[in-house]
């Protein structure tokens, strides 16, 4: 008991002495803070939200304490180009993230490696896997993935029975993620019994390495060399042991097949980096973690949006009408005319991120930002993109789902214009963002183009979050479909 007080005496120590340092300097405005926890009491279930809140009351640019790590909140255009774009190599590094130790193997993939590591994997994604040959050489994949939910979204006219847009759209992004990366289909029709058991414990695996990334972790906010404290270790490490052996048996059972004409992404990564099989899992792992729900939030969002505003949906179907035709599925190269669709994507975007704080950056450098704001070396960088994207000072009517505001506006997502950067900008921008633009702009269009939506009978068809590894609508969205012309063959 002794040394458990005398420990937690010194941890006080040293958290004062630190902010009596740091009081010398013009850092960013700030709430009041507690010992050792700092401001995570301030923070709620749903983190934007909070830190939203907070900013209103102390301004675009914010200094908190995440337990003993400083942290800066940065919530304007202005500061996120600042960041992003000017001091982009100051802010290149990850900060520390428990899953990233154990289920990204000691932060061997990408999006949460820094270093030399993170520049050799960043090659990769740009020269090899996320290159625009690359991604056209799957648009097969794309189609044929597409063809399966739009059958079964035929069949659910047929029968007149209710659908779950949720489920049917995480089964086509999982699958064309899946066929990507290691040309396996995990979902759908005509596999055997053996083949779903294996995909349902597959989905359950990613499910719970995410879930368990956001749960509360004591490392994360406490000094390098206290991360021992941190009582989640032992089922961090049972998740990532769980996760380990199935990546490994499927990478066993790729090997073992017959190569194909068009590679996947495992046979590039295992061309590369196969003497390290650890880079090729953890890289896996975060793409599909990383690309297989934020497509489907993101097309689920819209969806919700344009039955909530029928005049909306009516005009994005007048003008598939116009430029696709009935007869035939919407292509990408439909894309470029469809510019009432583009800007109805923007404006989910900008209203509905999937990820609404930006994966954090770390500053390398001590630095300023803003007013000449002091940034500590070392800070975990917090872009609240939500708060951008609701900011009356940057948006008209910023609560109202208006793609107009888009039409005749020279705004991308592409991480060029900072006022909507779902992801993110700089050199850290997301690399499987075309890939990703990709899928919702032909779902999306498709489904459009294809069916009339309608909302069930005293449904909620409310617009309240969930908080996670992205950011869903609170109920799944359930609908009626009915056929609406007859172009439902993708083949």
């Amino acid at each position: 008991m002794e040394f458990l007080l005398f420990f937690f005496g010194f941890l006080l120590l040293l958290h004062l002495f630190k902010n009596v340092l740091l009081s010398s300097k013009r850092l960013p405005p700030s709430p009041w803070g507690l010992p050792l926890i700092g401001h995570l009491h301030l923070i709620g279930r749903m983190p934007h939200h909070s830190l939203q809140k907070l900013s209103r009351k102390f301004g675009e640019i914010m200094y908190l304490k995440l337990g003993m790590i400083p942290a800066i909140v940065i919530s304007s255009p202005d500061l996120a180009k600042q960041m992003f774009k000017t001091g982009d190599t100051t802010f290149s590094f990850r900060p520390y993230l428990l899953v990233g130790e154990h289920s990204g193997y000691n932060f061997k993939g990408i999006a949460l490696a820094n270093g030399d590591h993170w520049k050799s994997m960043r090659k990769i994604c740009t020269t090899e896997l996320f290159t625009v040959k690359r991604i056209d050489s799957f648009l097969w994949v794309r189609m044929k993935e597409l063809s399966y939910l739009v059958s079964s979204l035929a069949q659910a006219c047929n029968d007149q029975s209710i659908v779950d847009v949720r489920e049917h759209l995480t089964v086509l992004t999982f699958n064309v993620q899946t066929r990507i990366l290691m040309s396996k289909r995990f979902f759908g029709e005509n596999l055997s019994d053996d083949e779903l058991a294996e995909a349902r414990v597959f989905k359950e695996l990613i499910d719970e390495s995410v879930q368990f990334a956001f749960q509360f972790h004591i490392s994360e906010f406490v000094p390098s060399w206290l991360k021992w404290i941190d009582w989640n270790i032992p089922q961090a490490k049972r998740v990532a042991a769980k996760q380990d052996e199935f990546l490994q048996k499927i990478m066993d059972e790729h090997k073992a097949k017959k190569s194909s004409p068009t590679k996947d992404f495992m046979d590039i990564l295992l061309e590369h980096r196969g003497d390290d099989q650890e880079v090729v899992k953890a890289t896996l792992m975060e793409i599909l973690a990383a690309g297989t729900d934020t497509s489907a939030c993101t097309v689920e969002w819209a969806l919700l949006e344009l039955l909530n505003n029928p005049e909306i949906m009516k005009k994005a179907q007048e003008e598939l009408d116009v430029v696709v035709g009935g007869g035939r599925t919407v292509l990408e190269s439909d894309f470029p005319k469809l510019t009432y669709l583009e800007a109805m994507i923007k404006e989910t975007f900008r209203i509905h991120p999937p990820t609404p704080l930006l994966v954090p950056r770390m500053s390398t450098q001590a630095c300023a930002l803003g007013q000449s704001f002091h940034i500590p070396k070392g800070a975990t960088t917090i872009v609240n993109y939500y708060s951008i994207g609701r900011d009356p000072e940057v948006w008209e009517n910023p609560a109202k789902f208006w793609p107009e505001r888009f039409l005749g506006l020279a705004i991308d997502v592409k991480g060029h214009n900072f006022e909507l950067i779902p992801f993110g900008a700089g050199r850290r921008i997301c690399p499987g963002m075309s890939l990703g633009l990709k899928t919702v702009y032909l779902t999306l269009g498709n489904l459009l183009h294809g069916f009339d939506w309608h909302r069930l009978p005293g449904k909620n068809y409310g617009v309240d979050e969930t908080f996670g590894a992205v950011t869903w609508p609170k109920s799944s969205l359930q609908v009626r479909v009915t056929r609406r012309l007859a172009n439902t063959n993708t083949q």
